[in-house]
């Protein structure tokens, strides 16, 4: 299992948010790319970044910083999410440098976006599944849609997505633990098709073991490895147990 080491921007600044509310943040870092160096030179599989501002607003305002980490990381690969709203969004963050970019509101208000995407840059395209109390949280979270988030695992699975990013909101930020249920379940029903990556929660090595034990396939982590909860010199091991 793989370990993602977050990094979430907003004003220009590497922050964290406690169940996504843009008015429970904490500021770690005044440069984003500080925190890209550290975790870099701490051995982290992936980055993980997402620009805040523009999930809210669905104007990405943070390219380049974004390209100054991609460059940063070389060869260690990158995940872009926030803001990703149209196909040239998708061509913007891939020609940049990403590894791969991640669609959270627009595969829900632009379905058809999905699949285009997953056709176009095929192992490249993630789907975040932002689960809210079973359904699918949009618009940086200050919405819950009508879809479930099992539908939309479905629907992305089908579309040919290369993973599923699985994220429960009231955990998100709260170090309490992940929804080890909800994970477990994306595996049984997604897993073989394609990675499933569980975010939000984790607070400990222990949880960690216990979502590679359950099969995800990356893990990303936030605010754990910023307050020393779990370092990623642990966090890789426990993922490789």
């Amino acid at each position: 299992m793989d370990i993602y080491a977050a990094i979430d921007i907003r004003g220009g600044k590497c922050v964290n948010l406690v169940q996504g509310d843009f008015a429970r943040e904490t500021m770690f870092y005044e440069n984003p790319r500080d925190a890209a160096r550290y975790f870099l030179d701490c051995g982290t599989d992936w980055l993980h970044i997402v620009d805040l501002d523009a999930a809210r607003s669905a104007k990405r305002t943070h390219s380049a910083i974004v390209s100054d980490i991609i460059r940063l990381a070389d060869s260690v690969p990158v995940q872009i999410g926030g803001g990703i709203r149209t196909l040239n969004d998708v061509r913007e963050v891939l020609d940049a440098g990403a590894s791969r970019a991640v669609i959270g509101t627009a595969a829900v208000r632009d379905p058809s976006l999905v699949p285009a995407a997953a056709d176009a840059y095929p192992g490249q395209i993630a789907v975040g599944v932002d689960a809210r109390n079973g359904r699918v949280a949009i618009e940086a979270w200050v919405e819950d849609s009508s879809m479930t988030a099992t539908e939309l695992a479905a629907t992305s699975a089908n579309a040919g997505v290369a993973a599923l990013v699985f994220t429960d909101v009231n955990r998100d930020g709260m170090l309490d633990k992940p929804n080890f249920d909800g994970t477990a379940e994306l595996v049984r029903r997604h897993g073989q098709q394609l990675d499933v990556i569980a975010s939000g929660g984790v607070h400990s090595r222990d949880d960690v073991a216990k979502l590679a034990a359950l099969g995800a396939s990356g893990v990303i982590i936030g605010r754990a490895l910023y307050t020393g909860d779990v370092t990623l010199a642990d966090a890789r091991r426990a993922a490789r147990t």
